[in-house]
């Protein structure tokens, strides 16, 4: 049932900050997991409930629960909007307190940064794929691919430091983050 169907107003103008870099090592650890991570995307585009994040997910509402309060807890989620439903259950929609969140593994522990080893490893297979289907031949080892997956993850960082004070509206950022991720290859790219 629509947010309208149902007597909800639908929110507008909720403001969010664009990037969060992530230097704490206890955060970084908490949003390394797939399943944080993936509520954290399902938020950036609206305010969604506890039971509609456990149907999008797959999940139990116990293990959304769970999640949801490790993330509010470092303040990585807010309450958007309450509603009341017919029931009388008052029914929280959360939403990201960013759109994007950088973790800058040049400032965490190695058992920390580690977990973030397979995630620069695709970002970066996923970047040079893109530049690959433009026509550019790469001939890389597994070495190169490793060393570009870290220098990336640094310009990455270095990139969304500048977005700092940014805000965007929950739902619209994709544009920066692309603008980021464009920026970060360019300064990849100047350096090699």
């Amino acid at each position: 049932m629509s947010s309208r169907a149902n007597g909800q107003k639908k929110p507008t103008g909720f403001k969010i900050k664009l990037v969060e870099v992530i230097r704490d090592s206890d955060e970084a650890r908490l949003i390394s997991d797939p399943m944080r991570r993936a509520i954290l995307n399902l938020l950036r585009r609206r305010a969604m409930s506890q039971s509609e994040l456990a149907e999008s997910l797959g999940l139990t509402d116990g293990t959304v629960n769970y999640h949801l309060s490790l993330l509010r807890n470092i303040g990585y989620l807010t309450v958007a909007r309450k509603s009341l439903e017919e029931h009388g259950i008052m029914q929280k929609f959360y939403a990201p307190t960013a759109y994007l969140y950088v973790p800058d593994v040049q400032s965490l522990p190695k058992e920390v940064a580690r977990y973030y080893y397979p995630i620069n490893i695709e970002r970066i297979r996923g970047v040079l794929s893109a530049e690959s289907a433009q026509g550019t031949q790469l001939r890389l080892t597994s070495k190169d691919v490793d060393s570009l997956g870290e220098d990336f993850a640094r310009d990455l960082v270095k990139v969304a430091e500048s977005f700092g004070d940014v805000e965007v509206t929950q739902g619209e950022g994709e544009d920066l983050v692309n603008e980021i991720y464009s920026r970060a290859l360019a300064r990849l790219v100047s350096a090699r």
